[in-house]
């Protein structure tokens, strides 16, 4: 089978960092595994064609930048260019090479201008209303007018999944379809790995770990609210933060960091994203990993912790308690609530090393569940559904 998916987005070269780059590449890597054959169309600042490790990339070039006073306005027009280019290329592509189906991301609606004739699956790679609930980031505006975006682009597919199951619930209810459940495949794509970087910074340092990007919704207001009191009372801890830094109401997120950290801002580390081959040996060291997200979409860190036996204090609500049973395989913690984070960090720091070991193995177990041979075969199967049974969009 030959699946094109249509991506806003894929890094120009190496492995990707973040969420749903990562999901391409390990879900291309699964399915050439299982004999299929995955080609990636994704926009980006240049137009291109390359292999990498058997999975074909095309790239279309798109600018988007409007300044009008109307964020809201901004988006639609940003999300319309890049839709618009996409099908373009999709129509050219479907010209070259056999396609059987095409798997859409929900960012940007990109599906929204698709009208060809070969079937399409949308993947919900998050749904503004869950996402931005909080409205951090976004103004409640903006977030509507992502999400009516998003919905009006699932009109344009047959089927839509889901790897999270609230934005399941949430999105089929507002669009009146059944949206199925079909978690994220993990597979480690490290070959060799790197410890340059934890050799360097982090070498003989028992630290907590936090990565992913630096923004609100990911919990970084949440973390600052209680970092000097956390550094105050473990002397012997360091706060480890890798991720792309971003501004929070107006202030840089490295500098936010440092500033809550007080007199203790000696003893936080902060890095930029680093790729997986250098960052895999900075979680396997971690003591324990903290993501208090505000909203996930079944959070790759969290799989990628999990993966290493590592103790994660994730979000209960926020869909960690999909991967996560408190107490057992992980320790959970109220959403926006600086002071249940910090009870739950220092019931990790009470916990002997043998009831880490315990915890992580329940973690690791948790994630072989997620191998390509279960998690790949179910979106196979509705790869072949969707085929057999969709003859009109």
């Amino acid at each position: 089978m030959n699946i094109l998916f249509v991506s806003t987005d894929y890094p120009k070269r190496g492995q990707p960092t973040t969420g749903f780059p990562n999901y391409l590449y390990r879900v291309s890597l699964s399915l050439i595994q299982l004999g299929h054959k995955p080609v990636i169309l994704a926009a980006g600042g240049w137009d291109g064609h390359r292999t990498e490790r058997g999975i074909e990339i095309w790239t279309v070039n798109v600018r988007t930048y409007h300044n009008y006073k109307s964020q809201p306005l901004n988006y639609a027009l940003s999300a319309l260019q890049t839709g618009y280019a996409l099908n373009r290329r999709i129509t050219e592509l479907l010209q070259k090479i056999h396609i059987d189906i095409i798997q859409f991301t929900s960012l940007y609606g990109i599906a929204l201008l698709y009208h060809e004739k070969v079937p399409a699956v949308l993947r919900l790679s998050s749904y503004a209303k869950t996402a931005f609930s909080f409205y951090q980031t976004h103004s409640p505006e903006t977030v509507r007018m992502m999400a009516l975006i998003e919905r009006a682009s699932a009109y344009r597919c047959n089927g839509i999944f889901a790897p999270c199951k609230k934005n399941a619930v949430a999105f089929g209810k507002d669009c009146h379809r059944k949206v199925k459940v079909i978690e994220t495949p993990f597979v480690n794509d490290v070959q060799e790995y790197d410890c340059g970087f934890y050799d360097y910074y982090l070498q003989g340092k028992k630290y907590v770990l936090f990565f992913g990007t630096l923004y609100a919704e990911k919990g970084i207001l949440v973390i600052a609210e209680i970092l000097e009191k956390f550094l105050e009372d473990n002397p012997d801890y360091y706060f480890v933060f890798i991720g792309d830094e971003c501004r929070i109401n107006g202030e840089n997120s490295t500098r936010l960091l440092q500033k809550r950290a007080g007199k203790y801002a000696d003893r936080i580390i902060i890095s930029n994203a680093l790729p997986h081959k250098q960052l895999y040996p900075v979680i396997r060291a971690a003591d324990f990993v903290v993501l208090p997200s505000l909203m996930e979409n079944l959070s790759n860190a969290c799989i990628e912790a999990m993966y290493f036996e590592r103790v994660v204090i994730g979000t209960d609500g926020a869909s960690f308690e999909q991967l996560i049973k408190q107490g057992e395989n992980g320790l959970l913690c109220q959403i926006g609530s600086s002071q249940d984070l910090l009870e739950k960090m220092q019931m990790a720091v009470a916990m002997s090393e043998r009831e880490k070991r315990e915890m992580g193995k329940q973690a690791k177990r948790r994630i072989d569940r997620l191998r390509p041979e279960y998690a790949v075969r179910k979106l196979v199967d509705l790869y072949e559904h969707i085929l057999k049974n969709s003859k009109h969009r």
